[in-house]
């Protein structure tokens, strides 16, 4: 039996046709914007007005259900393959630049789709941006990752993944936030079932050097080196500035050290706008 099959009904059924007739209006990487938290935002808005108690309560429920299955999943995969210097997944995902200086989520949602048109074989060409944008419902306010979620599944049938839709998520309603992002990203990427997107807050990466940006990323890679304790991820940033635009492998980090992980958390902590679609 399809793992998915049961929350994959109620996601079609219910919370994706919500989302699909929402008018999400968030995020972005735009420096025509204050970019100082003390202002009330940091070149995006922070909440995802699309979300009713209802619609919030649905994706939670999904989420649950798709995060009990990567933990079992995993769990037997170690359990079977005894892996003793670390581990290391990775997907192949295209690097895109960002159109225009909202348009990130698109941008990021077309290198999502690139990993699922190459593991496919699909001979139909990517959507472009601007379609992307429509999809999702962005603005010159941004993106929402409810939006993002609702925009890539609108294209499962046509790039295979049917079976394993988007989910937008929070990482601060659960009891172990760092543990709970990881077991999502590296699930994902192991199973190569998802290329997942993530909302960053950027002064919180190494490589962003202090700049301070609300900003979509693609995430393509985790590595754990056992005997160093190391662990990263290989984003996909798709920025229009070449400076911060590219593929690289950054530190996961924690609550309290800069690297991915504190980036989407303490987005996901500043607003409503949800953390990560997967």
């Amino acid at each position: 039996m399809n793992p998915y099959k049961k929350w994959t009904k109620l996601l079609t059924v219910s919370a994706l046709f919500t989302v699909l007739f929402a008018s999400p209006t968030i995020s972005l990487a735009n420096d025509g914007e204050a970019n100082d938290e003390t202002e009330g935002h940091t070149g995006a808005m922070l909440n995802d007005p699309s979300l009713t108690p209802s619609l919030d309560a649905e994706l939670e429920a999904l989420a649950k259900e798709k995060d009990q299955w990567l933990e079992e999943t995993l769990k037997e995969d170690m359990r079977i393959n005894t892996v003793t210097e670390g581990e290391f997944y990775t997907i192949s995902v295209s690097n895109y630049k960002q159109e225009n200086g909202y348009y990130c989520g698109p941008a990021s949602a077309r290198q999502t789709l690139s990993f699922h048109k190459s593991k496919s074989g699909s001979s139909t060409s990517l959507p472009s941006q601007s379609t992307l944008a429509s999809k999702i419902g962005t603005t010159s306010s941004g993106s929402t990752t409810s939006g993002i979620a609702s925009g890539l599944n609108s294209y499962k049938s046509t790039f295979g993944f049917s079976s394993n839709p988007y989910v937008a998520a929070d990482i601060t309603n659960v009891s172990s936030p760092k543990s709970t992002f990881e077991t999502r990203v590296k699930g994902v990427i192991k199973n190569k079932t998802n290329a997942p997107i993530v909302l960053m807050q950027t002064k919180h990466l190494e490589r962003y050097d202090g700049k301070n940006i609300r900003h979509y990323n693609t995430i393509s890679g985790y590595s754990y080196e056992y005997s160093s304790g190391k662990k990263r991820m290989r984003t996909v940033d798709p920025h229009y500035d070449a400076k911060y635009r590219g593929i690289q492998w950054d530190p996961i980090g924690s609550t309290s050290s800069r690297g991915v992980f504190r980036a989407v958390y303490e987005a996901d902590k500043a607003g409503s706008n949800k953390a990560m679609a997967y």
